[in-house]
C-alpha cells in the first residue's frame, strides 16, 4: 500500500498510527494474550480513524506484520475560509495552496492563523492551531 511501511504487530502501542481496513487509524487500546498450547500470543487493536470518526478492530498473532502509514507533519497558514466546510491553506515550505475540510475539532480557525497539519496516504487533515 502506498505511503505505508510494514510494522509488527505486537510491538504496536497506544497513540501510534496502524492502517485497518485501508484507513489510517490511532490506536486507542491494546490487549494481549498469552500463548496457549496450539498458538501464539494474539493482539487485539482497537484503533479510531484519523479522517472520519470510525472505530476499527483488528486482531492476529503478535509475529504477524500489519501496515503503518507514514505520516507527514508540517505548518501550514489559512488564506481564506470558502463557504460553510472549506479551508484554502498555503503550506509555510512548499507555498502549495490546499482546500480542506474544515475541522470540527479545531477551535480558532480563522484567516491568517498558522496550524499544524499533516498528510497521510494522500489525505490531509488540520490537527490544531498554532498561532493567531
Amino acid at each position: 500500500m502506498a505511503g505505508t511501511k510494514p510494522s509488527e504487530l505486537g510491538a504496536l502501542k497506544e497513540g501510534q498510527y496502524v492502517v485497518i481496513d485501508g484507513i489510517a487509524c490511532r490506536v486507542v487500546g491494546t490487549a494481549h494474550s498469552k500463548p496457549g498450547k496450539h498458538g501464539g500470543a494474539k493482539v487485539r487493536l482497537t484503533a479510531m480513524g484519523i479522517f472520519e470518526a470510525t472505530k476499527k478492530e483488528h486482531v492476529g498473532p503478535a509475529s504477524s506484520r500489519i501496515d503503518v502509514p507514514l505520516i507527514d507533519k508540517r505548518k501550514g497558514q489559512i488564506l481564506a475560509i470558502v463557504g460553510e466546510d472549506q479551508v484554502q491553506l498555503m503550506d509555510l515550505e512548499t507555498y502549495e495552496t490546499l482546500e480542506l475540510d474544515m475541522p470540527s475539532d479545531v477551535p480558532g480557525i480563522e484567516s491568517g492563523v498558522e496550524v499544524e497539519y499533516f498528510e497521510a496516504m494522500g489525505r490531509y487533515k488540520i490537527t490544531r492551531v498554532i498561532s493567531k
